[in-house]
């Protein structure tokens, strides 16, 4: 029965402790995001058959159960995506960063591979600003992106514009603190 008694005071003195220093349990969550967007950027020649486009991609954020304040955020990545004209792949990076509000915002990086129109990879959350401080996460995705086909023709350093393009985290993972 003391034993009882002592392990059942140090575990109320462990959660008081805990509370009273900040210390929590972080909250998990799982989202499903698409993301419409629209670029901006220039093309120049990496190669023989090779094409990189290096531009801003700008959209917003729609989470499936339309709750939380990451739904409808403004999202903005700076990406450079490598096109192989021959072999019709392509590969993305991308550095985003998703405004929540004037005080709050998440850092993410994506990557993707694939072929002409179509890539898989990762989008990661890095940190973050104001209530998003810590936060982490991840999940796959799909991108559809015109890019490829809106080359063609195009010379090095063109401006090119694209009016239509999509990005889906079927299952985002959400850490936060």
């Amino acid at each position: 029965m003391t034993r009882k008694r002592t392990a059942l005071r140090w575990l109320t003195a462990i959660l008081i402790f805990c509370t009273w220093s900040g210390l929590t349990v972080a909250k998990s969550r799982t989202v499903s995001a698409v993301i419409p967007w629209q670029g901006t950027g220039k093309i120049d020649s990496n190669g023989t058959d090779k094409l990189r486009f290096q531009g801003t991609i700008e959209g917003i954020m729609y989470v499936e159960t339309a709750e939380g304040p990451l739904n409808e955020a403004f999202v903005k990545c700076q990406i450079v995506q490598d096109l192989d004209v021959t072999t019709e792949s392509t590969s993305v990076t991308g550095d985003c960063t998703i405004v929540v509000s004037t005080e709050d915002s998440v850092v993410a990086k994506l990557s993707c591979r694939g072929m002409q129109g179509y890539c898989v990879g990762e989008f990661t959350l890095t940190g973050g600003t104001g209530s998003y401080i810590g936060i982490s996460g991840s999940g796959k995705l799909t991108a559809r992106s015109p890019v490829q086909t809106l080359t063609l023709g195009q010379s090095e350093n063109d401006e090119l514009q694209i009016y239509v393009g999509i990005l889906q985290i079927p299952e985002l993972n959400i850490e936060q603190p």
